[in-house]
């Protein structure tokens, strides 16, 4: 099972990722997680993320929540 950590805003997927078989956790516990997905307000003006990890990053906006999920099952 894949642990996902979501940013703080994003909380209304929490339900729909934990229904396809995820593990959610709060974006705060991003070290013991798979992939951590962002809402995209972390970007600053010049358009640059300010998280450093090296996991997997997806940003959410603009993108359903099945969009999300499809990304997500595709992590190795």
């Amino acid at each position: 099972m894949k642990t996902i950590a979501l940013s703080g805003d994003l909380a209304r997927l929490r339900g729909d990722l934990e229904r396809e078989g995820f593990n959610v956790v709060e974006g705060t516990n991003a070290e013991r997680a798979d992939a951590l997905v962002v809402s995209g307000m972390d970007n600053n003006a010049m358009n640059m993320e300010d998280i450093k990890t090296r996991k997997v990053v997806i940003d959410a906006s603009g993108k359903s929540t099945g969009e999300i999920i499809n990304e997500l099952r595709n992590i190795p």
